[in-house]
């Protein structure tokens, strides 16, 4: 009886031992899952930690160049106002000079001609052209300024004439011609059919080259121009 007893007792203390055993190493595999969780959370930690600061500073650098883009020192700003008034004001300025000399000399882009105002009541407005030519004489020898229709001084002070003016010969009225002051000068007064267009013509005689007209005034009236 003793000895079947203490080979129990020995046979229990080697199962005890037995788990004991499995109990330890089973506990060593928990305490190594846990510092293998724990060095895998560890290093997503560091992880997450150095890659988030990287878009950050990404970011910061591509917006920072728009801002200082945008920022304007005020006193950039105030200089850039003031030219800014000052453009505006030039053009103002110059258009009123432009309007002013508008109203008592305009010349004419293609013809050359300059246009100005009258103080005359039956003048519409007056018309120079320096550039004029003057109508090509066939006359020779000295010359002798007439009035006498059909001779060729007449006939080509009225070249001269129609050659400044909107009108057609054939188709105008010659209201006069007549001298002007002196012999080397001359007037005339022309119309249309209707009377609508009417104009008081000046040449001047110019030594071998013919009758040069001088000065055209476009009436409002023929009272007092004739």
């Amino acid at each position: 009886m003793e000895r079947k007893r203490r080979f129990q007792t020995r046979q229990q203390y080697a199962e005890q031992k037995s788990k004991q055993t499995k109990f330890q190493k089973a506990d060593k595999r928990l305490n190594y899952l846990i510092a293998v969780v724990a060095v895998l959370i560890v290093a997503t930690l560091i992880f997450i930690i150095t890659q988030e600061p990287s878009p950050k500073n990404e970011a910061e650098k591509q917006d920072s160049p728009a801002e200082v883009a945008t920022d304007v020192p005020e006193d950039d700003a105030g200089q850039e106002t003031e030219d800014n008034e000052t453009e505006t004001n030039v053009p103002e300025e110059a258009e009123e000079e432009e309007n002013s000399s508008d109203e008592t000399e305009q010349p004419t882009s293609e013809s050359g001609n300059m246009v100005s105002p009258s103080d005359d009541p039956a003048v519409k407005e007056v018309i120079t052209n320096p550039n004029w030519p003057a109508y090509p004489t066939a006359q020779t020898g000295e010359h002798v300024s007439t009035y006498e229709k059909g001779h060729i001084d007449y006939e080509e002070k009225l070249k001269a004439i129609f050659s400044v003016i909107d009108l057609q010969q054939e188709n105008s009225i010659v209201l006069r011609v007549n001298n002007n002051g002196s012999a080397e000068n001359a007037i005339a007064v022309v119309t249309s059919m209707d009377k609508e267009q009417k104009y008081r013509v000046s040449i001047e005689w110019v030594d071998n080259e013919g009758w040069k007209p001088i000065q055209v005034e476009v009436l409002s009236t023929l009272e007092g121009s004739q």
